[in-house]
């Protein structure tokens, strides 16, 4: 491949990192405000209850996937052909932000 092309490709997916990070984040915090809405008044609403499920499993996933990079030597070239071959099979090991 051209340079120029692989320059583009990786500018094109850190850009999309970054965004993600970002929703990440504001997600985050909106959970946070919804945790903080439940331990004051007891209740929350369907939807945001919902939120709080989707959020929960994000963050599950994101400790899945990030984890292995800091204890398992190579996992760098391990974790995307897993996350990969588990797509093949219907199973979604990345966030819903990414």
């Amino acid at each position: 491949m051209d340079r120029v092309i692989i320059m583009e490709h990786i500018e094109a997916g850190a850009h999309h990192f970054l965004i993600s990070m970002h929703k990440e984040g504001a997600n985050t915090k909106a959970t946070a405000m919804i945790i903080k809405k439940y331990v004051e008044t007891g209740h929350i609403t369907h939807e945001e209850e919902n939120a709080l499920k989707l959020q929960m499993v994000d963050t599950l996933k994101i400790v899945g996937v990030v984890v292995p990079f800091v204890l398992i030597p190579g996992a760098s070239i391990i974790i995307p052909i897993i996350v990969k071959v588990a797509g093949k099979h219907n199973i979604n090991l990345m966030p819903s932000v990414m």
